[in-house]
């Protein structure tokens, strides 16, 4: 019986120096904290702000940036043309997603000879129309009757995900499924040529266009891109001058619309208008 004793008793003198030693380790790293904490804690408490501010920004990135709320009624109320021939059509997109498009037909005044009227649009260029933030496709069918009447072309309108009538919320991704699910639909049309589909992307709008245009280089004639911004970062630091996003990659933002790398995959004419300048090249 007494070398059981012995044994438990040299097990408590081991548990307890244990336990000494560790107490005493711990004050001295608190010490160490302390201490720490006391000469740079201002920086470690900055450098949490800072990285807590950046985790937030990134999260909700997408809502920062897309305004489909603007104006209040932009998702209520969509205008829609009145006194030409047009569609109101609701399609899928590939996560199944349901989008409006407006589709504007040409039927007008200089016919091909022997081609009738309601044939016309048939053999006229359709132009997908890409707008830009804010608002819905009605408040740009004013700007497309002139591309209408004055391209004789016919005109399709979309309204992103999370715009209009269009159900979901806006993404990046989002945005690129949508514009890919209305080329679809267009190759899906008896009555629209095919081989003569042009995207037309104004702001927000030419990076989604030239994305399409680079994923589909036989499906696209031309590209047609009106006051786009060169990446996300780069609009950032120039709407918030004190912004240092322009130095990062486009990857470390969350958004990779970086338009310039696009558009050297595009394999069809492009032609970008920007305010007092313009640029038309051909880029193979």
């Amino acid at each position: 019986m007494e070398k059981p004793w012995r044994l438990c008793g040299a097990l408590e003198r081991c548990t307890l120096s244990l336990v000494s030693w560790s107490w005493g380790a711990c004050r001295v790293s608190l010490l160490a904290l302390i201490l720490t904490f006391h000469l740079y804690g201002g920086f470690f408490l900055l450098g949490l702000i800072l990285a807590s501010v950046a985790a937030i920004l990134y999260k909700f990135q997408d809502i920062l940036l897309y305004f489909p709320d603007q104006p209040s009624s932009s998702r209520l109320y969509v205008p829609m043309p009145t006194g030409i021939p047009h569609e109101n059509v609701y399609i899928r997109t590939k996560d199944g997603v349901k989008l409006n498009l407006i589709l504007l037909r040409y039927t007008g005044g200089d016919t091909t000879p022997g081609v009738t009227t309601g044939n016309q649009s048939s053999l006229s260029p359709t132009i997908l129309y890409f707008h830009g933030n804010a608002g819905n496709i009605g408040h740009r069918v004013p700007n497309a009757l002139l591309m209408l009447v004055n391209l004789k072309a016919n005109v399709l309108l979309m309204d992103y995900r999370g715009y209009g009538k269009s159900e979901g919320e806006p993404s990046e991704d989002g945005l690129y499924l949508d514009a890919e699910a209305t080329l679809d639909y267009v190759m899906t049309r008896p009555d629209l040529d095919k081989t003569k589909v042009v995207l037309f992307g104004r702001s927000l709008g030419g990076a989604v266009a030239v994305r399409l245009a680079s994923a589909n280089p036989h499906r696209v004639a031309a590209v047609i891109v009106e006051n786009t911004f060169l990446s996300i970062p780069h609009m950032a630091s120039t709407l918030f001058l004190s912004c240092p996003c322009a130095s990062c990659p486009c990857g470390v933002t969350g958004i990779s619309s970086c338009l310039i790398d696009r558009c050297s995959s595009v394999a069809c004419p492009l032609c970008l208008y920007l305010a007092f300048l313009t640029s038309s090249s051909r880029l193979s």
